[in-house]
């Protein structure tokens, strides 16, 4: 058998435009060196990264500049005041007769969340939580009328007040149906503090503040490592 001169094959590769082929390198990608020596230099990268971000996050969570986990906590609790009002419990009549206390006390914990998701929105410099945020505001606007039934004002800059006195001497009936049920003005906050919500969490994914991958990505990555 004639012999044959490996090199030149893949010179003649390397002639024709086509890259070089390092026998070495192909070895210890096969035999798993390779895949070692990116595990303990990502480690290593990956050690000198929580370090860093350990520091900047312990300054962030002080500070909480982007606002963006304190929205997403304020979002959350304007949806546990909306889920007050699907409880039976509320809306039970005594000798014919609402708790104007206790729908009250409901009403004021949900004005004062719903303030506390637009007041913490406005700190949030993210075009998709402004646009989402604008979405349940206007939606109050339009409810206005409905809302002063029932003693709650929609003022200029989206935030909401509350009458006690006309709240109480208001239709409960009215309240129930501002409130309560499946197509209710609250239910349809909620909605739309999900949304908000959700904006919050895609303006602080895929990049963390510091230019690092998410905790999302990086897990791929170690799966294949």
């Amino acid at each position: 058998m004639a012999n044959f001169n490996i090199s030149s094959f893949f010179n003649n590769f390397k002639s024709d435009g086509m890259s070089s082929f390092n026998f070495s390198e192909y070895a210890s990608i096969k035999n798993g060196t390779y895949r070692k020596l990116v595990k303990a230099n990502y480690g290593k990268q990956k050690n000198m990264l929580s370090t860093s971000t350990d520091k900047k996050n312990n300054k962030l969570d002080a500070t909480d500049k982007t606002g963006i986990t304190k929205l997403k906590t304020e979002t959350e609790e304007l949806k546990t005041a909306v889920k007050a009002f699907e409880k039976d419990d509320l809306w039970k009549q005594k000798n014919g007769s609402y708790d104007t206390e206790k729908i009250t006390k409901a009403v004021k914990s949900f004005v004062n969340a719903y303030n506390d998701v637009v007041d913490q929105s406005s700190k949030v410099k993210a075009k998709d939580v402004s646009l989402q945020t604008g979405f349940m505001t206007n939606l109050s606007k339009t409810m206005k009328n409905s809302l002063s039934k029932v003693g709650i004002t929609v003022e200029e800059d989206g935030k909401m007040s509350v009458d006690e006195d006309a709240l109480k001497k208001a239709d409960m009936k009215d309240v129930k149906a501002v409130f309560a049920g499946k197509y209710s003005y609250a239910t349809q906050v909620a909605d739309k503090a999900g949304a908000i919500s959700s904006a919050a969490l895609r303006s602080s994914s895929t990049y963390g503040s510091n230019g690092s991958l998410s905790s999302a990505l990086s897990g791929m990555f170690n799966d294949w490592i």
